[in-house]
């Protein structure tokens, strides 16, 4: 006897149920190879009621993206012995993507998800005067951005995103893949790319990713969109919009690492939010802990002062360091402490040195001691 495996399947017609409900299937692995091939198996041979969206059959055109036991996944390019082993008896749970309006069944309404792009404004622009005959792009800038256009629009990554749940003004990983795309684009007008991270910043609310990285775990392209979501952010940083919770945060963690070598969770809401931290230190007092407003610095933080700087400048320069908050922060620990902590300022940041990376060792050895 052939042996067979259980799909529970998602049913909701709206036109004739009230309520969505789950069926069960009984599929035979040796006639199926793929989830897609399962699905077509109840359609063609126990449930011409079924409706699923597909096309091209080659994980290309993305139409076929449904949720499978919790986890989004392009139905034609899942292996349906995989999901067997994987279920361990249990029955294989084949659900609509999250957050997208069902439209029957397993289909989807994919219209929100477009005109998040729309709203976003992830298209080229390009610079003028556009040139008589095609643009010409290095192949080192093609590099930045192979793996976001790569993006097939299945919206799996909207599906299992932890942002969209909570955030319905969020625009989705697979929204800033596209704008970090065209943001490193050389052909894009400047003002263009200016308006599409704004808009990644207003109307998408990027600073509402929690990183939980869930995107890049079932991309079925291998595009990292959590990665895209940073990017964006960090270009976001430089380009000068700073007057947000999420710079502002980047902005305090930046200063007082460099002031303490350490991260002052309860100045944080002041300096990021404005709120007052007293009630939450009155609180863990209350607990017992042993609250200190600030830190206590390091052992030896001064010696990586300039270090830091170095580091900064050639890796960060849009988070240049706020040496008045910095001074302000230094004067607070040393009337915590009673300690002579003074902010070592050599001169403001040299313009760029060739020799860079020797100092860099250099500052290096001599901290461990290096001959």
């Amino acid at each position: 006897m052939a042996e067979k495996a259980v799909l529970r399947i998602y049913r909701y017609n709206p036109e004739v149920d009230q309520n969505p409900f789950y069926r069960e299937y009984e599929v035979p692995l040796d006639e199926v190879q793929t989830l897609l091939d399962a699905l077509f198996f109840v359609q063609e041979r126990l449930d011409p009621t079924l409706s699923f969206r597909f096309f091209c059959r080659a994980a290309v055109c993305g139409s076929c993206a449904v949720k499978v036991n919790g986890v989004s996944r392009l139905a034609c390019k899942t292996r349906f012995r995989d999901l067997v082993e994987a279920s361990g008896g249990r029955p294989i749970t084949v659900e609509p993507l999250n957050f997208l309006k069902p439209v029957k069944d397993l289909v989807v309404d994919h219209d929100a998800a477009f005109e998040n792009l729309k709203t976003l404004k992830t298209w080229c622009e390009p610079k003028e005067p556009i040139p008589e005959r095609e643009y010409r792009i290095p192949p080192e800038e093609v590099k930045k951005y192979e793996r976001p256009t790569n993006c097939i629009l299945c919206f799996a990554c909207y599906g299992n995103c932890e942002a969209v749940m909570d955030d319905p003004k969020y625009a989705g990983p697979f929204a800033f893949s596209r704008v970090y795309r065209y943001a490193v684009d050389s052909r894009v007008k400047d003002e263009h790319k200016r308006e599409m991270v704004k808009n990644a910043l207003e109307a998408g609310d990027v600073w509402s990713c929690v990183q939980c990285q869930k995107c890049i775990y079932v991309c079925p392209k291998g595009v990292r969109p959590a990665e895209d979501i940073q990017n964006v952010r960090g270009i976001a940083a430089e380009m000068g919009f700073r007057d947000y919770p999420g710079v502002r945060k980047l902005q305090h963690f930046v200063d007082w690492v460099y002031a303490t070598g350490q991260i002052n969770r309860l100045a944080l809401p002041e300096e990021v939010y404005g709120v007052d931290p007293t009630p939450l230190i009155n609180k863990f007092r209350e607990k017992g802990a042993e609250v200190w407003e600030v830190p206590k610095p390091l052992p030896g933080l001064l010696e990586f002062r300039d270090l830091i700087l170095e580091v900064m400048k050639e890796k960060k320069p849009h988070l240049d360091i706020d040496f008045h908050h910095v001074r302000r922060i230094d004067k607070r620990v040393e009337e915590v402490f009673k300690a002579d902590v003074c902010t070592r300022i050599t001169e403001k940041f040299e313009e760029q040195k060739s020799d860079f990376f020797s100092r860099f060792w250099k500052k290096l050895g001599e901290f461990f001691g290096a001959s």
